[in-house]
């Protein structure tokens, strides 16, 4: 099974991040930096900034929009599990605005539309988006526990990627489960490679913002993705 680890410890980003220019996660140069600001466990942990017209675009629903994400890969995953596992932290000061605001996303290549999982922030609200194939909009929102800013969240994700109804979704906050959706979570109209995006994407906004991941797992279990036992996994 694919297995991708970064606890940033090394002072630099993990050799599997894509570049910042690389097409589904872009940066601007300087927006990602491996920081001592803070850190879930070790002394580091990546620092994601985003500033006004930073890799400015248009989204899918026309509006501009900007970015600062870092992309784990695109990989073939296609009737498989796949567990991801990230810490993140807001800091005490962070814009809390209501915009449109994505810190982690689910895609599959050639699928047009808004991605298969989105976690997002809007106006002090915390959730998650599925949208399953052939569905209109960002589908269905789930409602996730508020974010308490200055202070680190464990997110962990299971997700089957099926054309039927074996394809299943999970979450986990903080150690507790928060959302299962079964059914579809592939097209067959689109690649075999999926991809995985943590940063800060929004449409475009005069404040710039500043999020903080750390202890990043891409693996074929729970326990080998648990954000809290990063540093004691063998």
């Amino acid at each position: 099974m694919l297995r991708l680890a970064d606890g940033f410890e090394s002072g630099s980003l993990g050799a599997f991040w894509l570049p910042g220019n690389y097409g589904t996660g872009l940066y601007a140069p300087g927006a990602v930096v491996v920081s001592k600001d803070y850190a879930r466990s070790g002394i580091r942990s990546a620092r994601i900034t985003v500033k006004e017209g930073d890799v400015e675009q248009r989204g899918d629903d026309g509006r501009s929009v900007e970015r600062a994400e870092l992309d784990s890969g695109h990989y073939p995953l296609l009737d498989r599990d796949v567990w991801y596992g990230f810490s993140f932290l807001l800091p005490a000061d962070f814009p809390v605005v209501d915009n449109r605001l994505v810190i982690a996303s689910w895609k599959q290549s050639d699928v047009e539309g808004s991605p298969l999982i989105g976690q997002r922030f809007r106006g002090g609200r915390h959730s998650v988006t599925v949208r399953p194939p052939g569905s209109d909009g960002s589908g269905k929102g789930y409602r996730l526990p508020d974010i308490r800013l200055g202070r680190w969240a464990d997110m962990m994700y299971h997700v089957r990627y099926s054309f039927g109804d074996d394809g299943c979704i999970e979450v986990w906050m903080d150690g507790v489960r928060v959302v299962s959706y079964k059914g579809p979570t592939a097209s067959a109209s689109g690649a075999n490679r999926f991809y995985n995006k943590v940063g800060l994407y929004r449409d475009r906004w005069k404040e710039s913002m500043t999020m903080y991941v750390d202890n990043y797992t891409l693996g074929g279990r729970f326990e080998s993705v648990d954000p809290s036992t990063f540093d004691r996994r063998p």
